[in-house]
């Protein structure tokens, strides 16, 4: 079985609107953040390459809302892959209240390896061997 990536953390008030209820694009946001974290935790020497001039750029991105989370809940975001290739991977998401692990948003990335200059590169063998730990097939 796949390893699962987490991420956790808690809506604050400057996520929510007026009816204190998580903006959607904060969901986008928090993908954004967990794949971040788990090339920080996860990639061996993965922050070296980015400081190479290495890039992920985001070809695709999607969720699909289910539920609401409001103020002060806390969230989980669950990352595994669900493709990948030479050049690019697709990355899932899941967000479940932290304290019930109810699903309230699924969703996905598709991710490019590039240099700086956007000139598409295949993963480096580093980066394959971390997203096969975390390769789970949908």
């Amino acid at each position: 079985m796949a390893k699962v990536y987490e991420y956790r953390t808690t809506v604050t008030i400057g996520d929510t609107n007026l009816l204190q209820n998580m903006y959607f694009h904060n969901f986008f946001k928090l993908q954004g953040t967990a794949r971040e974290l788990w090339v920080k935790d996860c990639v061996k020497d993965g922050i070296s390459d980015l400081q190479k001039g290495m890039v992920l750029i985001t070809r695709e991105a999607n969720c699909k809302f289910i539920k609401d989370f409001f103020l002060y809940n806390p969230v989980v975001v669950q990352l595994n892959f669900t493709e990948m290739q030479k050049t690019n991977v697709k990355i899932r998401f899941r967000f479940l209240h932290g304290a019930t692990g109810k699903l309230h948003v699924t969703g996905y990335q598709r991710i490019i390896s590039a240099y700086i200059n956007h000139h598409i590169i295949e993963f480096p063998e580093n980066w394959e061997n971390a997203g096969r730990e975390y390769l789970d097939s949908e």
